[in-house]
């Protein structure tokens, strides 16, 4: 009888996690959990965190507690996993696993620290449960993408409570039918629909997975059962959720500690979505060279599934009316880095997306789909001026995709120049002192302690 998916996950993550994670990819944990307190540290005063706050807290404080990162709440520790996936999501400011269309970080991290805060684990037995359990989701989400994500489900969604039931078993050392059955209870309880895009539910579904993997692994630590084939049995997850060919699985699965897919995440620099990134990079290029000329026109040449997102995100929002919508409204993020000259938080707010220029531009922009370009992590530009002139551009990846890697020198800058604003003097270098010394920490709780805004 051959072994199930949710056995063979099992195996590989208590192999690896028996002799360590590879120095590489344990590097690359810390690198994305530094970006994921990037992604986070402004977000506390969104209204989508304050109604997730104010319910995570509205319990009291338990015997047990983890924190609510920057707010410095104590709260039960799947309401923490809960609150800080949503932070982790909600400015569209983390990392993207482009080849399946999501943010593989923001679900695992809260709950293995919500774990790790219970259970006081070494920084070393956290990164190498985060490395881990990114490998374990992002093996799954391979096998469901990219037609899970074509029928409307979050990636994420589906896959971030497998990863965090990994991460957190990994951690808390469950044996190998307790970790099975964290995996498929996980697996069985995914959930998460595209059409939250534009509202505050698409952070509360990176949070609330999160919440589910972490409870997942808490039931299965207490004996709770879960169908050996939740992946690949006849209504089991594979096939419910995906349109993919059954051969896929075993690809997926060969892989498996020969292909890091941890190294394949993308970084990113402005507080948006994933698929801007080339587009702005190229408007902030060509507009050093503009010399003050009117915008006629743009055209961006862009990967077919990007003018699909956007018609569809056109066709249901409209005009962006909110932050949300704006962030989500690729030809307003360029149309507002032109008229700005430069992506930050402030584009994000009303005064730029009520800003009759930067709409009117928005108007003048054209996506053509070019079926040549395999990814999203690059794009062209063209601009048509009022004078007859033309400039043009070409970015073959973003700064922070796979082709481009930040440094960990930049990645640092960016954290900094981010979280300077809102944190006490002096605080991001020791924070940063801890995430990258973090292997060689007895626990998380220093970190934890450097990890608010007071």
């Amino acid at each position: 009888m051959s072994i199930s998916v949710t056995e063979r996950l099992v195996i590989f993550a208590q192999e690896w996690a028996a002799k360590g994670a590879p120095q590489d990819s344990a590097h690359e944990a810390k690198r994305l959990l530094l970006n994921q307190l990037k992604a986070s540290v402004c977000a506390t005063d969104h209204e989508a965190i304050t109604h997730l706050q104010d319910w995570a807290i509205s319990a009291g404080t338990p015997k047990d507690c983890a924190h609510v990162l920057w707010l410095g709440s104590e709260v039960e520790p799947a309401k923490a996993a809960l609150v800080n996936g949503a932070l982790f999501e909600v400015l569209d400011f983390h990392d993207t696993y482009i080849p399946c269309f999501m943010h593989a970080t923001s679900a695992v991290l809260p709950a293995l620290m919500a774990a790790a805060e219970i259970e006081g684990q070494s920084g070393k037995d956290v990164i190498t449960a985060l490395a881990l359990g990114m490998e374990v989701e992002l093996a799954v989400a391979s096998m469901l993408m990219p037609t899970a994500y074509y029928r409307g489900y979050v990636p994420a969604g589906l896959t971030g409570g497998v990863g965090a039931a990994a991460a957190c078993s990994i951690l808390a050392g469950l044996d190998e039918e307790q970790m099975r059955n964290a995996l498929g209870i996980a697996m069985c309880t995914a959930f998460g629909t595209y059409v939250s895009v534009g509202s505050m539910t698409l952070s509360y579904i990176t949070g609330a997975t999160s919440q589910s993997g972490y409870s997942a692994y808490q039931l299965a630590k207490r004996g709770f059962d879960a169908p050996v084939t939740a992946f690949e049995g006849d209504k089991g997850m594979f096939v419910t959720h995906s349109d993919e060919d059954k051969e896929k699985i075993e690809l997926v699965m060969d892989s498996l500690g020969k292909t890091w897919r941890i190294h394949g995440q993308s970084y990113k620099t402005v507080p948006t979505e994933t698929i801007t990134h080339g587009p702005i990079e190229c408007v902030l290029r060509i507009l050093e060279t503009a010399n003050g000329r009117d915008v006629e026109r743009m055209c961006f040449s862009v990967q077919p599934i990007v003018k699909e997102i956007v018609d569809e995100r056109l066709e249901r929002f409209g005009d962006p009316n909110t932050e949300l919508t704006a962030r989500f409204d690729l030809c307003f993020c360029a149309a507002a880095a032109w008229r700005r000259g430069c992506f930050t938080f402030a584009e994000m707010q009303e005064p730029a997306y009520t800003d009759p220029d930067i709409l009117a531009l928005r108007s003048r922009i054209e996506l053509i789909p070019d079926k040549s370009r395999e990814t999203f992590d690059g794009c062209s530009l063209e601009v048509l001026f009022t004078d007859g002139s033309k400039e043009s551009c070409e970015v073959e990846a973003f700064l922070g995709s796979p082709g481009r890697r930040m440094t960990d020198e930049q990645l640092s800058e960016l954290f900094s120049s981010v979280a300077r604003s809102v944190l006490p003097e002096g605080r991001c270098n020791e924070i940063l002192d801890a995430v990258w010394g973090l292997d060689v920490a007895p626990d998380i709780k220093h970190l934890v302690s450097l990890l608010t805004l007071k």
